[in-house]
């Protein structure tokens, strides 16, 4: 998917579930138009990676599946984004819904790594997700107001960046809190391009109700 298809997703869904918080609701961000700029110029990227295809889901188990497997896929990817600073946020456009809060995100992600000249290496994050807090909650087409009852899942689990090894100018950053960490992780389908998208990333760490890690 290249920039303008990525922009054309962000017109045509619509978010109209409310998504949860192990203790507050709060509204799933609706994509804009067109993704957030950015401050600092992006390189294009090199083979940017692509999910496999997925039809969409028949059922709710089937949908949260295969949003996991899309984020699994993310992990790597998001991996060796951080680790070279040469890739943009191009890069995951083809697991980032773009204007979304994860777009927003990334980008300044992108920004750290240049303006502070951090990057990784060797692991990335694991996930153990936890099916049982997982579901999912339904998306509605902006333009012909059609809704798909399995078009969003909130996938709860544990992120383990303990295998990460995170560095400043070359030099691990000691700062940063190494561990498995529960996480809410919004995805939403378009069924255009067969693929599950990340629209959010939440921090539940002592959040009453967050997964066990």
């Amino acid at each position: 998917m290249n920039r303008r298809t990525a922009t054309a997703i962000a017109g045509v869904l619509a978010v109209t579930a409310m998504m949860l918080t192990a203790c507050t609701p709060t509204a799933e961000p609706t994509p804009t138009k067109t993704p957030t700029a950015s401050a600092t110029p992006t390189p294009e990227p090199t083979d940017a990676p692509t999910q496999a295809p997925v039809a969409a889901p028949k059922d709710e188990s089937e949908a949260v599946a295969a949003a996991n497997t899309a984020y699994v896929a993310f992990q790597q990817a998001r991996f060796n984004f951080l680790a070279d600073p040469e890739l943009g946020t191009d890069y995951l456009e083809n697991f980032v819904w773009p204007g979304t809060r994860m777009a927003t995100l990334m980008e300044d992600t992108y920004k750290s790594k240049v303006e502070n000249k951090t990057s990784v290496e060797g692991e990335p994050f694991g996930w153990q997700p936890n099916e049982a807090m997982s579901y999912v909650a339904p998306l509605t087409n902006q333009s012909t107001g059609e809704v798909d009852p399995l078009g969003s899942v909130n996938l709860f689990g544990c992120s383990d960046n303990s295998g990460t090894t995170f560095l400043t100018n070359g030099v691990e950053n000691a700062d940063i809190p190494k561990g498995n960490f529960p996480k809410q992780i919004v995805l939403l389908y378009s069924p255009e391009y067969e693929g599950w998208f990340i629209s959010d990333t939440i921090d539940l760490a002592g959040v009453e109700g967050a997964p066990l890690c």
